[in-house]
């Protein structure tokens, strides 16, 4: 990308689509979505990135979420869709009144967070989920793409299925592994093995927690063999904050950090 080149929903794409790697697509999808803000509801009409709209609004039909609702009631209010009266203790219009606009941004603000909340339950559903339907197949053998690189191991997803498991760089090997922040790597610092993010390897499953959904996963030769001090640390290595997510796995890169 040029320096000073307006980034736009149709750069990114063309990108995606000129790279046929899948390993090398699967990291540049992360980092896309690692450059985007934060989506959240708001009552000043900012548009959509992604679909590349200047005006947006969160509309579905049947209504599914509380913004929805909102959202309909502002037509009826816009648009003087307001039914007659109904029988009963309903009340007497559906529009939105002058209280409900004066407190759409507090509004708007509760059902991000909340939104974010049920996302984050989801994710720990699956992972539990997950873990269960795998705890029956500890010890198998699976094919694995690498989505994270800390310094203290890789995080590994089962290609097809997707549950994400940690591999502790203590089943490794015995030798040092360097980390690089900036290129996302490990190194080995006798063999020069090198794991990068994409990289597709294959993982023997070594715990299933179902009560957690965690994964723990190890190089196929390891078989939970001891494995003998890799030394002391190296005297330089990259500074840098590293961030594990919940149960071993990345962070959750759709919600790091909040709206300012």
């Amino acid at each position: 990308l040029a320096l000073g080149q307006v980034i736009t929903p149709g750069l990114f794409n063309r990108m995606l689509k000129d790279i046929a790697d899948e390993g090398e697509k699967a990291l540049i999808m992360e980092a896309v979505l690692r450059s985007q803000t934060q989506a959240y509801y708001g009552p000043r009409n900012a548009g959509h990135f992604g679909l590349a709209l200047g005006s947006y609004a969160h509309f579905t039909s049947p209504i599914r979420r509380y913004a929805d609702l909102l959202v309909h009631r502002a037509l009826v209010d816009a648009y003087d869709l307001e039914q007659p009266k109904p029988t009963g203790d309903l009340p007497a219009a559906t529009g939105l009144s002058d209280r409900d606009r004066d407190d759409l941004g507090k509004v708007s603000e509760a059902i991000s967070v909340a939104e974010r909340r049920a996302m984050e339950a989801e994710r720990d559903t699956i992972d539990r989920y997950v873990a269960a339907w795998l705890s029956s197949r500890v010890g198998e053998v699976f094919e694995t793409r690498i989505t994270g690189i800390q310094r203290f191991g890789l995080f590994a997803t089962i290609v097809g299925l997707g549950g994400d498991g940690l591999v502790p760089i203590s089943t490794l090997g015995a030798e040092r592994f360097f980390h690089d922040e900036a290129s996302r790597t490990l190194t080995g610092e006798r063999s020069g093995t090198v794991f990068a993010m994409g990289d597709r390897l294959k993982l023997r499953l070594a715990e299933a927690n179902p009560l957690t959904g965690a994964l723990k996963f190890e190089p196929p030769a390891t078989q939970g063999s001891s494995i003998e001090p890799r030394g002391a640390r190296p005297a330089e290595r990259k500074k840098g904050k590293y961030m594990a997510g919940k149960r071993g796995r990345p962070g959750n890169i759709r919600h790091q950090g909040r709206r300012k």
